[in-house]
């Protein structure tokens, strides 16, 4: 059995729903996925695309791909992106960016547009790397919002429980601003798309998302957004194994078999991959170093979780070995 087939039985990703559509202009080596259903999905959530590209897929499987080389990535994603939303005809003439702070700027949808830019800081008081549980406190400690309220706001964010967002959006009501349509970008969860589709509808706003490469279920801790794998945050805390997986098309899901190790976190602390973040007040660096050492461990403990298992395989494993030796590299050489 390939390893294709090995993932498709024993993990629960959704190859079916995911459907092929053309946008003129857009990159040779971008695809352009909508989603009508999926037995993942408890709901409908809008209208809902899935963005396929080589710098998606990169951004996704390496987490050692930080700083300017995140960020020159991100820039050409991005203009896919806007090609598509163009094509799709789902960018107004009067579309704003709601950047939330502090890493929302780093999908970098503002170097490839001009619209207005509202920023709000969203805050958890609690640390939250690799723990997003719902009993930690937010709120809104930062805003900055042009007078104007644009027909269209797009979000570019991490969507992972979806908390955050839901409250930039209704802080943004509260301030009077009350946009026709939202528009999600960059990557998601399926447990964030219903919550803030939920908010939407309450409010009479229409959603449409974009997810980079998949729509993914979300594991135990809340934050880790695996296209495919074993939940590591659940065998940390319970002993016992847990199967994640996605909305992903076939033919994505092929091009991961040849890098992605699975279980992995695919946006990683977004955050701190920047190399500049703007916090509400001034510019301040992403601990760039953290994430490299933080990923180094998480790969080491997905690695051994999953070693032995049928359905790993030594591509599988060489993905790993070889994105370890390239965050050692990284962190050994990143200032």
């Amino acid at each position: 059995m390939d390893p294709v087939e090995k993932i498709i039985k024993y993990f629960p990703v959704d190859i079916k729903s995911p459907k092929k559509i053309y946008i003129e202009d857009l990159d040779p080596n971008t695809e352009i996925y909508e989603v009508k259903e999926s037995p993942l999905l408890t709901s409908s959530p809008g209208n809902l695309y899935i963005i396929d590209s080589k710098e998606g897929r990169e951004i996704a499987c390496q987490p050692h791909i930080v700083g300017e080389s995140l960020n020159q990535k991100c820039r050409l994603l991005a203009k896919d992106f806007i090609t598509i939303l163009r094509g799709i005809k789902d960018l107004s003439k009067d579309t704003g960016i709601l950047h939330i702070l502090r890493a929302g700027a780093g999908y970098m949808v503002h170097e490839n547009i001009e619209a207005p830019v509202f920023r709000v800081r969203t805050y958890y008081k609690e640390k939250g790397y690799r723990d997003h549980t719902d009993n930690r406190s937010i709120n809104v400690i930062y805003r900055d919002y042009p007078e104007e309220t644009p027909e269209t706001m797009i979000i570019p964010d991490t969507y992972a429980t979806g908390r955050s967002s839901e409250l930039a959006i209704k802080d943004l009501l509260s301030q009077n601003h009350h946009p026709e349509k939202i528009i999600l970008y960059g990557f998601i969860a399926l447990p964030a798309l219903e919550r803030i589709s939920e908010t939407c509808s309450r409010e009479g706003i229409g959603l449409t998302s974009y997810a980079i490469c998949n729509i993914t279920q979300l594991a135990y801790n809340n934050y880790d957004m695996a296209a495919y794998g074993l939940d590591e945050s659940y065998f940390n805390a319970t002993g016992a194994t847990r199967k994640l997986g996605s909305i992903i098309a076939l033919e994505t899901l092929r091009k991961y078999t040849q890098m992605y190790i699975p279980g992995l976190d695919q946006p990683g602390d977004w955050s701190e991959r920047q190399p500049k973040l703007f916090n509400g007040y001034s510019l301040e660096q992403g601990d760039i170093n953290g994430h490299l050492a933080k990923s180094i461990n998480l790969i080491t403990r997905i690695r051994e979780m999953s070693k032995g298992k049928d359905w790993y395989s030594s591509q599988m494993d060489t993905a790993a070995v070889t994105e370890l030796e390239a965050l050692k590299l990284t962190l050994r050489n990143y200032h």
